[in-house]
């Protein structure tokens, strides 16, 4: 599995429209995307909390284990599909499976980079910081280039439409369920 991952990460970082069109051309069994999408939150989870561990400074209001699964487990859903809803909406061509397929592969990208951030963050600290920073912007512009492939888009500004409405709505729905959950949003944190 390693030995197709790989390859494919260099080409998204290359040409990543390029990797998105290879990704969904391998047949990977829909039946194993949402395993893999289990397994990618329970793994991030388990690394925010023990690089949270190690960082003294870290926030001691933050989410608990559950809660933090249970809120990246819904947010990732809410992206899958509102980046697929509303693509289609804008006269996109991406399938259901097709969007959730580039989103764990993305999401496999990023736990990557978490796993070698964690790596600097041990014995580099400095170094881990802008680190995080390169990952946020290298994913975000990967996600772009999928989310056009995805949905045939020529240009990058529908895809990054589609991006900011249903980030707005994974927002909005984390909103509504943490205040359900009883968590309160204070300016400038969590209470």
């Amino acid at each position: 599995m390693l030995n197709i991952f790989f390859p494919v990460v260099a080409q998204a970082l290359r040409e990543p429209r390029e990797a998105a069109s290879t990704l969904m051309a391998m047949g990977v069994p829909h039946a194993a995307l949402w395993p893999a999408f289990g397994a990618l939150v329970a793994l991030s989870v388990i690394l925010s909390f023990v690089t949270g561990g190690l960082d003294q400074s870290a926030n001691e209001a933050a989410l608990g284990p559950l809660m933090l699964a249970i809120s990246s487990a819904v947010a990732g859903a809410a992206s899958v599909f509102l980046v697929w809803k509303i693509g289609v909406a804008m006269d996109g061509k991406g399938s259901f499976e097709e969007t959730l397929l580039l989103t764990v592969f993305l999401q496999g990208v990023i736990f990557a980079g978490q796993l070698v951030e964690f790596v600097l963050f041990l014995f580099m600290p400095p170094l881990s910081g802008v680190f995080s920073i390169a990952l946020i912007v290298l994913t975000f512009w990967i996600n772009l280039n999928f989310i056009a492939a995805l949905h045939g888009f020529p240009s990058l500004w529908r895809a990054f439409g589609v991006l900011l409405f249903a980030s707005l709505g994974v927002a909005l729905i984390l909103i509504f369920l943490m205040s359900l959950a009883g968590v309160q949003f204070i300016a400038g944190g969590l209470a």
